[in-house]
């Protein structure tokens, strides 16, 4: 049995539970408290009465609003870290300085800058440590089912990829660009383009790509104070693949016979599903513990958290010079 504990008792941390629409496992305590192999030892927030309540919620004893003080005090195998993006890089270094973990799972971006990701990888990989990103889509099985779809062929060499988000690159920006490289490859240059304030930590950029396998894409940046959306649709030379509502819905077509007009080829569906985006919290911890049993790399990796940030990294630089930029490669001036 794995001892667990959560840093940062927010939504994802565990107040996703409370949601009344929600009936999957979202939330890392949730996962920790009902997964068969770990046990919700701590938890922690740097707010006091937040964390009171998580640890009410999910019949825990030891709460903590000091990190340092959980990372003395408790005997740990895993550690989720659920705080705000800036906090991120420092408390993970804190988790791999502090006692012998066996295993981190991380909410994205694994850090702002790229250099102080590189470092956390290294460092994890240096200690022994499983370092795993949530980037939850991975975790789905609806979505695992289309990177099957893609991977066997089925709509072809891919031509086009094109998508929607909001609430910044480096947030849920990076989601969509680690599914936009797990589904598709490696991105090799982008050229990212302003669309909100410059002062943005994170900024609304719309992003041209140019993945490493000759497909191109572009992603647009949309308001999210006036609504949120998530949504990518990949075409190829046999059909197409769009995972719309967030991935609570995919829809597969197949290149035929067009209906209307005679001599001409359209695009038919030929696969839909619809419903929740499946337990991913718990499929991440399942998959982490499986990596600590067995070995292994998790489904999302510290390394693949890292070449997230990287586009991202590069999307914001190349914005802020005007000009196109291989990913990885600073801009000049």
């Amino acid at each position: 049995m794995y001892r667990a504990a959560v840093i940062g008792c927010g939504r994802i941390g565990s107040e996703l539970a409370d949601d009344l629409r929600i009936h999957a496992v979202y939330n890392h305590a949730q996962a920790y408290s009902v997964c068969r192999d770990t046990k919700l030892a701590a938890v922690c927030d740097i707010n006091p009465e937040k964390a009171a309540r998580c640890a009410e919620r999910w019949n825990v004893r030891h709460f903590y609003s000091d990190v340092d003080r959980l990372l003395s005090e408790q005997a740990l195998d895993i550690v989720s870290i659920c705080t705000p993006n800036e906090t991120h890089s420092d408390i993970l270094e804190k988790a791999l300085n502090g006692i012998p973990l066996r295993g981190i799972l991380a909410e994205k971006p694994l850090a702002l800058e790229t250099s102080d990701a590189n470092r956390i990888v290294e460092h994890a990989r240096e200690r022994g440590v499983v370092l795993a990103i949530n980037y939850g889509r991975r975790y789905s099985k609806r979505h695992q089912r289309v990177h099957e779809i893609i991977e066997a062929g089925c709509i072809g060499q891919i031509q086009k990829v094109s998508g929607l988000y909001t609430k910044g690159i480096l947030h849920n920006g990076s989601h969509w660009l680690d599914l936009a490289r797990w589904l598709v490859g490696d991105v090799a240059r982008v050229h990212g383009f302003q669309t909100g304030s410059a002062e943005y930590i994170d900024p609304p950029l719309d992003t041209w790509l140019l993945f490493s396998s000759g497909a191109s894409g572009y992603l647009h940046n949309c308001d999210g104070e006036a609504f949120t959306v998530f949504e990518m649709d990949i075409l190829g030379t046999k059909g197409r693949a769009r995972l719309t509502e967030f991935g609570h819905r995919y829809e597969i077509y197949a290149v035929g016979e067009n209906p209307h007009y005679g001599g001409y080829r359209s695009l038919t569906k030929t696969q839909e599903e619809y419903g929740d985006v499946e337990d991913t919290a718990l499929c991440a911890v399942e998959d982490l513990v499986n990596c600590l049993d067995h070995g292994g790399e998790p489904r999302c990796s510290g390394r693949d958290g890292l070449e997230a940030l990287r586009i991202a990294s590069t999307v914001v630089a190349s914005a802020r010079c005007g000009s196109p930029l291989d990913v990885a490669k600073p801009c000049d001036g």
